[in-house]
């Protein structure tokens, strides 16, 4: 967990900031501003698929180092046991390099990006669109509208995002020992033939249990600063 734990801010400081700069360039409009001038939903749409899309190409390293860590299943303590592939997220990283070349800690960007560009705009346009529900016109939205919207959105977005996710999760475990995938489209086709249409949603019920706390978390920070710092 070391290397999320690390990239955590780097990739929620992208994706925050690419959305609001771009939301900016689109209504010139500041975020305090948009509570009194509220931006369409397809602006919000843009400028959410913008900062994800940004945000998978900085989260794709991390994430791959992080999907093969938790995926290697050898014991590390006993005497017995061969060592495990990978000794740490440095070890790892190294090895990815040594073993695969710089694109392959890029390995299932491409399922990532299809993952995070549609479904961060879902996930900015759902937020905002329950603030403005049950938030009086022209006020910011309370802490708990902000938690419960920031909530909802993070499992809207997940619902939305589990295809890819569990494609993106393939993909980055394919390089570990040999090619088994031609490619992105040879993964979903392989996976849907093998298992079935159920493969897409693998992990969806645990994705969307861990999404409500965290976005909503997530929200609640990020309108709290803006406010602290305005």
């Amino acid at each position: 967990m070391s290397f999320p734990i690390a990239s955590v801010a780097l990739v929620n400081s992208v994706l925050f900031g690419v959305y609001s700069n771009t939301l900016l360039a689109l209504t010139a409009t500041s975020h305090q501003e948009r509570r009194a001038q509220p931006p369409s939903y397809t602006n919000i749409f843009i400028a959410g698929c913008t900062g994800g899309l940004l945000q998978a190409y900085c989260l794709a390293p991390f994430d791959l180092i992080k999907v093969r860590l938790q995926n290697q299943t050898e014991p590390r303590m006993q005497i017995s046991s061969s060592m495990p592939r990978y000794r740490g997220p440095v070890h790892c990283a190294a090895s990815i390099l040594r073993e695969e070349g710089p694109q392959g800690l890029f390995r299932g960007s491409w399922a990532l990006v299809l993952r995070d560009t549609p479904t961060l705009g879902m996930y900015f346009v759902t937020y905002e669109g329950l603030c403005r529900q049950y938030t009086p016109e022209g006020q910011n939205p309370s802490s708990a509208t902000v938690l419960v919207a920031g909530g909802f959105a993070g499992i809207a977005s997940w619902i939305t995002a589990t295809p890819f996710d569990v494609i993106k999760s393939r993909m980055q475990m394919d390089g570990l020992k040999g090619r088994k995938y031609g490619g992105m489209l040879d993964c979903m086709a392989s996976s849907f033939r093998q298992e079935g249409i159920g493969v897409f949603f693998k992990g969806m019920t645990l994705n969307s249990a861990r999404a409500f706390p965290v976005n909503a978390a997530t929200f609640l920070s990020y309108e709290y600063l803006l406010r602290l710092w305005r």
